[in-house]
């Protein structure tokens, strides 16, 4: 297939790029910035995969870009998906969350491009108030929504629904657990930690520290997002979530245990609308794509870990 990711060269959409290489499929990446063909992708990758600078917020240039090739399937990606970016500009975060949606779509529709995979998130579940354990068929009241990233995602999740019912285009959702690996987004909690610990920094908390987290490692984000090529996805609702529930204090915790230091772990306000946790069930993605988390959280903190530590000692600045 030709596919085109939109947003393609941030965390998850780089990964996501390889494995789709890996399984024969050709890759074009349309963003603003580069996903550093050289630093991520291996010879063999680069054979199968092409670049093009693109804001998707620009539809004219967009819709150029994509007529490079007859593609397949979309997947987008771009987003604001850091919860602290959200709230520091809401204006751009409300534009830049829809708007690259909305013209992704124009697209789409203009180019006959059948097929559509958006990364939604597994915060759209804290609308819901009563209950813990969630699923796909839960009735998502945007009303509930505390936080901006939040009430984003839900109204994109309704845009793409609509928007394809009518314009005879299939789409798949995708609700992503929280991301983390090499090379994750900075400020992603136990990068911030692991990030602290290194430069003998307190890990700080915000709350209790019994708010939690299923953190799902990024390969196992790009093998779903790959899976979910198939025709049994085709306009479904699917998560894809972490194997198993992990506290903010655990998340300290492992971290000093990874760095074998007495380094202080203190507790701060809790953020306005943050995602407090749900236990988000699988069942679609086990029963529609045959996928499950294959790295548990001690396996992948500590790649984490060693891959920070590693460039941490070999800054220019050491």
């Amino acid at each position: 297939m030709d596919i085109a990711i939109v947003g393609g060269s941030g965390f998850i959409g780089r990964h996501t790029a390889r494995e789709l290489i890996k399984e024969g499929h050709r890759v074009y990446i349309f963003d603003k910035v580069s996903p550093y063909l050289d630093s991520f992708f291996n010879e063999h990758d680069t054979c199968r995969l092409r670049y093009k600078k693109v804001d998707a917020l620009d539809l004219q240039k967009l819709y150029h870009a994509f007529q490079w090739e007859a593609f397949d399937v979309v997947y987008m990606f771009a987003a604001i998906s850091d919860s602290k970016e959200n709230h520091i500009n809401i204006q751009h975060a409300v534009e830049t969350n829809i708007m690259s949606l909305t013209n992704t779509l124009k697209v789409c529709e203009e180019l006959k491009i059948p097929r559509v995979i958006f990364s939604s998130t597994v915060w759209v579940y804290s609308v819901v108030k009563d209950r813990e354990y969630v699923c796909e068929k839960e009735n998502l009241s945007i009303s509930n929504s505390d936080h901006i990233y939040t009430t984003c995602k839900l109204a994109c999740e309704s845009i793409l629904r609509n928007y394809c019912s009518v314009r005879d285009i299939d789409y798949t959702i995708l609700r992503y657990g929280i991301a983390y690996g090499p090379g994750c987004h900075p400020d992603t909690v136990l990068s911030k930690f692991i990030s602290n610990a290194l430069n003998n920094k307190p890990l700080v908390i915000t709350g209790n520290g019994e708010t939690y987290r299923n953190f799902l490692y990024v390969t196992d984000h790009a093998r779903g997002n790959v899976l979910a090529l198939s025709e049994k996805a085709k306009n479904k609702i699917i998560n894809l979530e972490g194997p198993e529930k992990i506290t903010l204090i655990n998340v300290a915790n492992r971290v000093k245990e990874l760095h074998s230091n007495d380094i202080d772990i203190e507790l701060t306000n809790e953020r306005h609308g943050d995602y407090r946790g749900k236990q988000v069930a699988n069942n679609e993605s086990k029963n529609l794509l045959n996928w499950k988390p294959l790295i548990d959280f001690k396996t992948g903190s500590k790649l984490l870990y060693e891959y920070q530590k590693e460039n941490f000692n070999n800054s220019p600045s050491r």
